[in-house]
């Protein structure tokens, strides 16, 4: 594994992936229903629909950066709860953060009570979203099956999830290797 690519390129792509996925969710709470929209490029109109040509596809891929980033760090879901992935189940050419190193060790796996501990007001509530977002992921949008199409994840899981993802990766990742995040490409400007 390339660390430095990974550092630099790879992973800040999912996690900005992440924040726009949290700024659409934020958005999309506060509408009732899809709106109408236009997009503009260059000052220029290129698409007009619904709100939802444009947030459901981010949303979908968004779900599965969540799903990549938590897997990197070391957290998958079973049977309703987190559980750790152990380094042997990975796959020879997988990325994890035990691949990093500072100080010629490895970085630890983020473990299933960390993730929880993330949220310190309800660890139980931030075990649920992470574990929603992963099944989300693997149900609903890698295949297609017949329980996630009645049990999709809601809207306020994800949010938590991706914020959640983004913190955990920057504490377990960027922070003990001693460098910043790199900075999000994207800011919405509010309606006037």
């Amino acid at each position: 594994m390339n660390a430095d690519d990974h550092l630099t390129r790879l992973i800040p792509h999912r996690l900005d992936a992440l924040a726009i996925l949290a700024l659409i969710l934020e958005l999309r709470l506060g509408w009732e229903e899809p709106k109408p929209m236009q997009i503009l490029v260059d000052g220029r109109v290129q698409f007009e629909g619904l709100t939802s040509l444009f947030t459901n596809p981010i949303i979908e891929v968004g779900t599965l950066h969540i799903r990549a980033l938590l897997e990197f760090i070391g957290l998958k879901a079973k049977a309703g709860a987190l559980v750790a992935v152990l380094p042997g189940q990975r796959k020879s050419d997988d990325a994890g953060i035990e691949l990093l190193e500072l100080n010629g060790k490895p970085l630890q796996l983020v473990t299933p009570v960390q993730a929880r501990n993330a949220h310190p007001e309800s660890p139980a509530l931030a075990e649920a979203s992470l574990v929603a977002a992963i099944n989300a992921a693997n149900k609903g949008m890698a295949h297609l099956s017949t329980h996630y199409a009645n049990n999709p994840v809601e809207a306020e899981q994800l949010l938590l999830a991706a914020r959640l993802t983004q913190q955990l990766v920057e504490r377990h990742v960027y922070l003990p290797l001693g460098r910043e995040r790199p900075a999000i490409p994207i800011e919405a400007k509010p309606r006037l």
